[in-house]
Parts: C-alpha cells; structure tokens; sequence
C-alpha cells in the first residue's frame, strides 16, 4: 500500500509480501517520476532491501504502517522465541520484546503472546476487556496462538473475552500438542467452531499427511484454515512446491478447504476425480 506523508510530503510505500516488491516498485517509480521524495518498508522491504534502493529510500524508519494497513491492528510484543524454519519474524524482529507503548484495538498482530510474561499478558487482556466487542465483530488474535505454551490459565483469561484464539497445527508432530490445546480452550467453555486452526500444508509434508491434519480439525468441530507455504524470498506467490506435492494438488486443497461453506456436501476425492487421486488419510 502506498499513502503520502501529510507531514513531510513524502511518498510512503508499505510491502508486506517479497512477491508484491513488483507492483511496490511500479507504485514508487510512478511517486518518484511525480517528483516525490520516496521511502519504502515493510518486511518484505526489509527481507530484500535491494529490490527497491533505485527507487526508493529504504532505510529503516519508525512510521506506523500497521494501523495505515488495518486501523483496527495492534501489537503489544514484537519477536518470538521460536526458530521456525518456515518463519521469517526470527530474521525480521529477533527475540521476545513486549511493548511499553501500544493503543488496544480489537485484532492483536503479536507473533507470540503466550511468550510475554502473565504480567504483560494480563494488561492486554485486561485492556482489551474495554473494547466493545460484539458477537459479529469479535477480538481476533491474528497470528495465532502457540498452543505448546497454552495454559488452562491463559485458556480461562481468554474466554473473558469475546475473541477468536486462532490455533494452528503445522505439522503432525504436534497433534498431542494440538489436541490438548484443543481440550484447555473447550473446557474454558470456547464453543468448537470459534478455534479456528491453521494448517500448514507443502512444506515438509505429504498430501497425505496434511489431509490428515484436516480431517482431524474437523473431527474436533473446529474450522481448518490450509495456510500453503510461501518461502518468504520468492517475488510470485505460490510458485514453490515441495518435493512431495505438484502445483494442481496444491490448488486443489486451497480451492476446496477454503470453500467448504458451497464445497462441503461434496466429498474431497469426487472434488479432485478425473484431474487428479485424492491421496488417503493414514
């Protein structure tokens, strides 16, 4: 997104994603052509800061593109404890910070929530529990939350709140740790179709395996997001497929997972029949 500074009359351009650094550099050599200064961020920026250097200013700069992007966005904590090799936040923000100075606003973009200490924790759920939050319009913990660090504790401060407690399960190492995340949060009294649950699908698995994980979210009433890996280095979304995947399979899952409202009464393997064999759950 590009927007121009009021206050200094500057050119901003935000990027989230490396594969729209393309279209950013269209949009800053147009500001640049109609004589404006240009500045240029975002991770993407910051993941490949040489993309943009001819035609933009791509030093860092402490302009909040996030409420410009979503004004309803916050972040209490920026970084992660983890080291997840499909995750760019490690090279982007480095460890565990949590914020001093933050505005509550309903969707919390924090990376890692259950990292931050109870105390830190406690003040956002507390000023979050200001917010009017109506049933449609409910707190949505954005990045999900990272279920090995999910207490009954947590379980019970969240469901204070009228929040969606995002979930996810990457990889199936982690069912155990999903299914008992998935018990905290329902004996919180979280009723099953508001954890909703990415899944990760053609990184390291096999489709089998991810239709696994599928059925599984499924089977517990919850929703299953399929999130398809993007290395966080490519400038076309969705060009990677993984060794065990082809590219008709990997939009095969994508079309129908995300569909299920108008897809759901037709069975996976009669959706892909006659382009390609559905594969089957172990």
């Amino acid at each position: 997104m590009s927007w121009k500074d009021e206050t200094t009359g500057d050119a901003m351009v935000s990027v989230v994603f490396t594969w729209d650094l393309p279209r950013a550099k269209t949009i800053c050599s147009w500001w640049q052509a109609a004589g404006y200064y240009v500045r240029a961020g975002g991770p993407a920026v910051r993941l490949w800061p040489e993309y943009l250097a001819d035609v933009a200013d791509c030093s860092p700069g402490d302009t909040d593109a996030l409420t410009r992007h979503n004004p309803l966005a916050t972040l209490t904590s920026r970084g992660c404890i983890r080291r997840c090799s499909f995750c760019a936040v490690p090279l982007l923000e480095g460890d565990l910070v949590e914020l001093t100075d933050w505005t509550p606003r309903r969707i919390v973009c924090d990376n890692n929530l259950l990292a931050c200490s109870r105390k830190h924790f406690d003040r956002v759920i507390d000023s979050l529990k200001q917010l009017h939050a109506p049933k449609a319009y409910p707190i949505d913990f954005n990045q999900g939350l990272d279920l090995r660090l999910l207490t009954p504790y947590h379980a019970g401060r969240l469901a204070e709140l009228n929040c969606i407690p995002r979930m996810s399960l990457d990889h199936s190492s982690l069912i155990h740790v999903y299914m008992r995340a998935h018990s905290i949060l329902r004996k919180a009294g979280f009723p099953k179709k508001r954890l909703a649950t990415y899944v990760l699908i053609g990184y390291d698995d096999t489709p089998a395996d991810a239709l696994h994980r599928i059925h599984l979210v499924q089977r517990l009433g919850a929703n299953p997001y399929p999130m398809r890996f993007n290395p966080y280095d490519v400038l076309e979304r969705d060009s990677y497929v993984g060794p065990n995947w082809t590219d008709d399979l990997l939009s095969h899952f994508m079309r129908y997972w995300t569909r299920l409202r108008y897809l759901g009464g037709i069975p996976f393997a009669e959706f892909v029949a006659g382009r390609r064999r559905a594969p089957e759950a172990p």
